[in-house]
């Protein structure tokens, strides 16, 4: 009984202390870009919607809310320098860390907008504030993301 007792708390003891040895590297840059992805596949949803004439107007609520809340995410997930490996954060990033994350906040200022605006239903007003959604997007990957031929994912 006392050895399965021990068992149990190494085993509990390995299951708690394993994020400490799992944080390596390319854990942060993973994680870094789930939530780009998610933010990604969220504006990809509202293109959709509005290109396709989709009958699911009032979603683009919900899809700005969760870019929101991954926009809110983004200072975070970027603040450990991590720029070799499968990324495509430039070294900018850390470099003019104020920049990146004023960038950061200007899709999460814009995306909330979004988000109001939706939920008034005024899908011309929406077309104009997800322009600028876009834009906070642009504005960032201009400076802080690697050009497409450069991305890892081409070597």
């Amino acid at each position: 009984m006392r050895l399965m007792t021990l068992i149990a708390a190494a085993a509990l003891l390995a299951v708690l202390s394993a994020p400490a040895f799992a944080q390596s590297g390319e854990s942060y840059i993973e994680y870094r870009q789930k939530v780009m992805a998610s933010i990604g596949q969220n504006m990809g949803g509202i293109g959709d919607i509005a290109k396709n004439k989709l009958p699911f107007g009032k979603n683009i609520v919900q899809h700005a809310q969760v870019i929101n809340l991954n926009a809110k995410m983004i200072a975070l997930a970027f603040e450990k320098n991590v720029a070799e490996g499968k990324t495509d954060a430039k070294p900018e990033v850390w470099k003019d860390w104020s920049k990146f994350k004023d960038n950061a906040g200007k899709l999460e200022t814009e995306s909330a907008k979004l988000a109001q605006i939706a939920a008034g239903g005024d899908m011309a007003a929406v077309g104009e504030q997800i322009k600028k959604v876009g834009g906070a997007c642009k504005g960032c990957h201009d400076d802080f993301r690697k050009p497409k031929e450069q991305s890892w994912k081409n070597k």
